[in-house]
């Protein structure tokens, strides 16, 4: 139960991730650092916790690079410490075709622990994203498909195909609540040295819907509270609601 436990938050760890956001690149030569953590509970007897630090930068225009890394504090489940480590490091690469359309390229390296659930292949992440904005609103959007090489164990997972949309509402200069739902679906079946093993989790289906607010101190400190519920036994593993927490402060230079 335990080990099942790891890996489910680890892969909600990594599609929250995947990309920094739904909206176009900083402006060039601009970028960001945010420093934050997160505290998931995945059932009624585990929590955890992580800490992140991550940083993204506009080196010319329209081509936005970022990576974040990122610490499990601890795994407590019913009272029994469980592991922690570092995550695989993910390379960050977005670039603006035009003032509405982004594309997308991220790559995990495979560095992290496996007794917290890092797979040991490279993980890629690529699609598109659109935004509008409409008055006071800014709707953001992403279609991305996810997948993974073999790593040392010879077996790689299902893709995932990610469905995201997120509306942000500047209510005045220094408050943005925002709210999104974010949806997994697996494609195929699980290979073992290149063979397909057990069913196809071709449809199973994860739903992530989200919440939070953005303070802005000034143009430079922004404090983003956010909590995000994950629901779909077939995807995820078990049918606990999962809940996670999330606090950081972003830096703008």
């Amino acid at each position: 139960m335990l080990k099942k436990i790891v890996l489910a938050t680890a892969l909600v760890a990594t599609a929250s991730f995947a990309t920094w956001d739904k909206f176009p690149v900083l402006e060039t030569h601009k970028g960001q650092v945010k420093v934050g953590e997160v505290y998931g509970i995945p059932s009624d007897k585990t929590s955890m916790d992580d800490i992140y630090v991550g940083a993204r930068f506009t080196v010319v225009q329209n081509l936005e690079l970022a990576t974040l890394f990122k610490y499990r504090v601890f795994t407590d489940f019913d009272g029994v410490d469980g592991p922690d480590g570092i995550y695989n490091l993910p390379l960050m690469v977005r670039y603006q075709f035009m003032p509405v359309l982004n594309a997308f390229l991220d790559v995990d390296f495979p560095i992290g622990e496996e007794d917290i659930g890092q797979r040991d292949g490279f993980g890629f992440h690529f699609g598109a994203q659109f935004s509008q904005k409409f008055g006071i609103v800014a709707l953001g959007s992403e279609l991305g498909l996810q997948m993974e090489t073999r790593g040392d164990d010879k077996t790689t997972p299902p893709w995932t195909l990610n469905l995201g949309l997120e509306g942000d509402f500047a209510v005045t200069s220094m408050l943005t609540p925002y709210v999104g739902i974010d949806l997994y679906m697996y494609l195929g079946k699980t290979t073992v040295d290149g063979d397909n093993v057990g069913e196809s989790r071709t449809g199973d289906l994860g739903v992530a819907p989200y919440l939070g607010m953005a303070i802005a101190f000034n143009q430079m400190f922004a404090l983003d509270l956010s909590g995000r519920f994950q629901f779909g036994e077939d995807f995820y593993g078990y049918d606990d609601t999962q809940m996670y927490f999330d606090i950081h402060l972003n830096i703008n230079f």
